[in-house]
């Protein structure tokens, strides 16, 4: 993973760790780092992808996960700002079905205490590429449908 330096700022190392559960597929890391509110929210809207719990995150994630024989992303830029970070990335992955994921996209992660006042991320706002996003999920449904017949 190409990345920016990681700074000693709480909120930056929070959203490394995450990228870095990401590109390890390690989804017990992924889910330590998110709020017990956490929201998921998927823009543009009109790829009609409903936003998203904590647990239904996590579940849609282990299925792109489990498809997934490696992960790279490549982050472009980290800006922080007060309460959140800006994170400029492409997530890439093999699958093992054949596709390739290569899409971009710029989230914006919100921090807060959690319960036990651990910083966690309270909420992701996710900008993606949408030709790239439905690309993607059209040929994972048609390779999981030649698997099939």
């Amino acid at each position: 993973m190409t990345s920016p330096e990681i700074s000693d700022s709480p909120q930056l190392k929070l959203m490394h760790s995450f990228i870095e559960g990401f590109k390890n597929r390690d989804l017990d890391q992924i889910a330590k780092l998110l709020h017990k509110d956490h929201r998921r929210i998927t823009y543009p809207r009109s790829l009609g992808k409903p936003e998203q719990t904590k647990e239904e995150y996590l579940q849609h994630s282990a299925e792109l996960v489990k498809l997934w024989v490696d992960s790279d992303p490549i982050v472009h830029s980290i800006i922080e700002a007060p309460g959140k970070v800006i994170a400029h990335l492409t997530s890439r992955a093999n699958t093992s079905i054949g596709v390739q994921m290569n899409r971009e996209m710029i989230l914006i992660a919100y921090a807060a205490p959690d319960d036990d006042g651990s910083l966690k991320l309270k909420q992701i706002e996710e900008f993606t590429d949408s030709q790239a996003y439905l690309d993607f999920f059209k040929a994972v449904t048609a390779a999981k449908a030649n698997e099939v017949a």
